[in-house]
């Protein structure tokens, strides 16, 4: 079975990037089109533009995160697969209202959703995958569990696939 991990520029999935074996790595990008969030360094932009093939104004994470993913893959040596879907500002317009503490649909919309893409487009088959939560967000990757089966097989987020 392969094996994929989800980095995010946090500590947890640079570890297991650098210290597990694993077939894939991929980075979820959330971008904006907001020219007022324009990403500083225009090399980087360029840089990041021809990683995930569209043009890449700016991010609603941190700035720093963009140079952390792509120092991860130079001292991993390991290919990071970028990727995103829609922006932030897409979605907004689409949803027409902001996220809030009861409608929090940024990460499945904006991180999940575009990685679970990825997997169709590139595996289309069982993989083992790492993917981490914030240490304050454990009720929410509860309830993901939850909604996997007994194998721990999650195919409620192919709904909207």
């Amino acid at each position: 079975m392969k094996k994929v991990v989800s980095v995010s520029g946090g500590k947890s999935s640079a570890y297991i990037l650098a210290n597990y074996p694993t077939d894939f790595a991929v980075f979820s990008l959330v971008r904006t089109d907001d020219k007022d969030c324009l990403y500083p360094d225009k090399k980087i932009r360029q840089i990041v533009s021809d990683k995930i093939g569209e043009e890449f104004v700016g991010t609603l994470e941190q700035d720093s995160i963009i140079k952390i993913i792509l120092e991860l893959e130079q001292f991993t040596g390991k290919k990071i697969d970028w990727i995103t879907g829609e922006t932030f500002d897409e979605l907004i317009k689409k949803k027409k209202i902001l996220p809030n503490i009861t409608m929090r649909f940024c990460t499945q919309n904006l991180k999940m959703f575009p990685i679970m893409n990825w997997w169709k487009k590139n595996i289309n088959e069982v993989v083992e995958m790492s993917i981490g939560f914030r240490a304050n967000e454990t009720n929410r990757a509860n309830k993901i569990i939850e909604k996997c089966d007994k194998n721990g097989t999650c195919l409620f987020l192919f709904q909207n696939l």
